[in-house]
């Protein structure tokens, strides 16, 4: 399956069989005080006892998903509700990972800027990889840059 880390995409796709599992999986595991509902902003949302008003009320009602990347060496990377979770002027909680066979990805999987929030993104060029860590990258230390 070919996955592409892309900050530049808002949300993140899946390929339709991926998707389809993550929704069953994501339906199976909610709270029962949840309820699917439409919602103009994105394709599946659900909604609580009363609004949610940001995504921290939504990490009382839906746990971490993990993506296990298997390419000879096990990757895997947590994503908190937050990073998967959009909280609509409605007050619904919608989820940020579309189906991109919808829209013409086929089998490509982006993960995009929602789901690599307050990761830290290492890449090793000679080697040809890449690596995360969860990190709170509004804390990062800045180091100074001066132009040339």
């Amino acid at each position: 399956m070919e996955v592409v880390l892309d900050s530049g995409s808002s949300f993140t796709y899946f390929s339709a069989q991926p998707y389809q599992a993550l929704v069953t999986a994501l339906k199976g595991d909610l709270s029962k005080t949840l309820k699917e509902v439409s919602d103009p902003s994105l394709p599946l949302c659900w909604k609580g006892k009363k609004p949610f008003k940001s995504v921290l009320d939504v990490k009382k009602e839906f746990k971490s998903l993990v993506l296990n990347f298997a390419n000879g060496k096990k990757a895997l990377m947590e994503i908190p509700p937050e990073n998967y979770l959009i909280v609509t002027k409605y007050g619904n909680a919608c989820l940020g990972i579309l189906n991109g066979s919808e829209i013409g990805l086929k089998d490509l999987n982006i993960v995009g800027d929602i789901t690599m929030q307050d990761q830290m993104v290492i890449y090793d060029n000679e080697r040809g990889q890449i690596g995360w860590i969860r990190a709170p990258c509004d804390r990062i230390p800045k180091f100074g840059s001066s132009l040339l």
